[in-house]
């Protein structure tokens, strides 16, 4: 986001805080030649503006300020993603019915159809985004014809329910290529669906997805306070909870924690955490065949404590609990680990280790490529790699430069 406002923002809590840009620079982590140049009016990263919040006292949301986007011109995305457009946000008529356009010319088949996508949830953990973009959007329109095509019964309540789950798990591949706007309309498509048949553990999760697509647009209050509420709605009795239910509430939780963390908020965060840790322990091991294709068990809230700390600026404390993180209780899916190693990585920058968080970086671009090269997190680490060693990049340092497209 770029606005003076903000700049001046900045520079007014700086002055009143008493603080020269090199204070601000040391307490809030940037250096002084950044916070010099937001102060004339130079873009801000969410990430900055949680640094600075941090550093000055106050929310990030406080930094952020309602104004016009900058003009830019269309970009091949958007015609990359028009199949994808069509089929999740299709034209309306005079009729008010979506024109779905078609699909295949078969009668309804609603086992194929389950088949094909737990084939395709395969292939979204495998990062096989290309093989993703060409057979989502016929799926969707599948996935519309065969509610079309039952008017009552069970059958239309497993066409609602596969409906709900293509589209919940095309908008979480559309948060992972940064489509965020678009992966919301796919989300809400997917939580309508899940509440017509009053399936709670996959509306759950489709709200947990939305509340993914927002922490990336910065909607960090309206985040924690969905989460927060749509928890407390969701609450299981512990005693008789399915796995789905405790899945569904331990990762609202989760979405809370990660919007209060980045909102300056961490004491609230790790609550929060401390909460979704009773229900990882109540499933005991790591379980892969959730409601909306998620992992949840031990494992997963405790990816999330470096995190916390990592945000609150304890890079220590962050490799720490990341040295606590169970081992012992079946894997996660590859790409919440995948995140919990940039955090780690980002923590050995922090604590003047740049060789062995590039060495880390590299081994998750060997061995997943497609999804690092979508993290903007991973550009940020690694510009910060590279900020720790200015005139003498390693060869290594340089070759991650390179896949990431981020100037040594």
């Amino acid at each position: 986001m770029e606005d003076a406002s903000i700049s001046d923002r900045i520079r007014s809590l700086r002055t009143r805080r008493g603080m020269t840009q090199e204070e601000l620079a040391e307490r809030s982590g940037l250096s002084p030649q950044v916070v010099r140049k937001l102060e004339q009016g130079g873009s801000v990263r969410m990430e900055t503006c949680h640094q600075l919040a941090r550093a000055l006292g106050v929310k990030t949301v406080w930094f952020v300020h309602p104004q016009s986007p900058e003009p830019r011109e269309d970009g091949r995305d958007d015609v990359v993603l028009s199949e994808m457009r069509s089929a999740i946000n299709p034209p309306l008529g005079l009729s008010g019915k979506p024109l779905y356009g078609t699909a295949d010319g078969d009668d309804p088949d609603l086992s194929r159809l389950e088949r094909t996508i737990s084939a395709v949830a395969t292939k979204y953990h495998a990062d096989a985004y290309d093989d993703l973009a060409v057979m989502m959007p016929g799926l969707i329109k599948s996935a519309h014809h065969h509610v079309d095509a039952y008017d009552s019964g069970d059958a239309r309540r497993t066409a609602l329910r596969l409906r709900a789950d293509i589209t919940g798990l095309t908008g979480r591949y559309l948060i992972q290529i940064r489509a965020h706007d678009l992966a919301l309309i796919a989300l809400h498509a997917s939580l309508r669906d899940a509440l017509e048949i009053g399936d709670v553990p996959l509306a759950s999760a489709a709200v947990s997805s939305q509340a993914w697509a927002m922490l990336r647009q910065g909607r960090l209050t309206e985040v924690e306070r969905l989460c927060a509420d749509t928890a407390d709605e969701v609450e299981p009795r512990m005693s008789k909870a399915t796995p789905d239910q405790l899945s569904g509430w331990g990762y609202l939780l989760l979405r809370a924690a990660s919007a209060a963390a980045r909102n300056n908020r961490p004491e609230e965060a790790r609550e929060y955490v401390s909460v979704a840790m009773t229900a990882g322990a109540r499933l005991r091991h790591q379980r892969q065949d959730l409601a909306g294709h998620v992992a949840f068990g031990p494992l997963t809230p405790a990816l999330m404590g470096p995190e916390i700390e990592l945000l609150d600026d304890r890079p220590d404390r962050a490799l720490e609990l990341a040295r606590e993180v169970p081992r012992d209780v079946g894997a996660g899916n590859t790409s919440g680990w995948d995140r919990h190693r940039l955090d780690v990585s980002r923590a050995l920058v922090k604590t003047g280790q740049a060789e062995k968080a590039t060495e880390l970086m590299n081994t998750i671009r060997r061995e997943h490529p497609a999804w690092l090269r979508y993290q903007q997190y991973g550009r940020d680490i690694t510009r910060e790699i590279l900020e720790s060693r200015p005139r003498m990049p390693s060869e290594d340092m340089i070759n991650l430069a390179d896949f990431m497209d981020v100037e040594p």
